[in-house]
């Protein structure tokens, strides 16, 4: 059993191959659980794709960006809910949209920055743009401090508290222990496909 509370952040530690991406997967509905259930604000909820999991408030950070480098900031962070106007793309309103989810949550990153020319820590940002503009209210990070620099990674640190102090609830995968101890509010251990903690 894996209990994460609203506005902690809770991490997820483990052996390589114990299923912490497993679980994830599942809970962001990109693998179909073999048993158990899945209740989400105290629902039971069915999570059959990564749609239906948006849907609930849940959002993934995945390790390996998903992010297309020729497109700006904005086009990439409203990417699937693409604001039109008469039929077409409103890059203007795109833009605007993007702009208010990093004002909000103090993202220092230009909308209009081709992502090709960011930096991976800019890159990261806009992967938890994506999900925030989304509407998650959940949100797993897998391994975000792997491919940062220090300096990022303080960056990274202080925008997941202020999410946190939000009301954001933020499942934090990692294998360093020292950071886990730093930023988590609790900590679950996953050995062997089962939860300690």
């Amino acid at each position: 059993t894996l209990v994460v509370r609203e506005g902690e952040i809770h991490g997820l530690v483990g052996e390589n191959g114990a299923g912490k991406s497993t679980i994830m997967n599942q809970l962001y509905g990109m693998q179909r659980p073999t048993s158990g259930t899945i209740k989400v604000f105290g629902n039971e909820v069915q999570i059959h794709s990564p749609k239906d999991a948006i849907a609930l408030g849940i959002g993934m950070v995945h390790q390996h960006f998903m992010l297309l480098p020729s497109l700006t900031v904005a086009e990439n962070v409203v990417l699937g809910i693409e604001p039109m106007k008469n039929g077409f793309f409103d890059f203007k309103k795109a833009v605007e949209m993007t702009r208010e989810v990093a004002e909000k949550y103090k993202f220092d990153i230009d909308p209009l920055m081709k992502v090709a020319d960011l930096s991976v820590g800019q890159m990261q940002k806009v992967e938890i743009m994506k999900v925030l503009i989304k509407g998650a209210k959940i949100i797993i990070m897998d391994e975000p401090t792997a491919v940062l620099t220090p300096q990022e990674t303080e960056e990274l640190f202080e925008q997941l508290i202020l999410l946190r102090e939000n009301g954001h609830s933020i499942i934090f995968i990692s294998h360093k222990l020292e950071e886990v101890k730093r930023i988590c509010t609790r900590v679950t251990v996953l050995r062997h496909g089962y939860c300690l903690g």
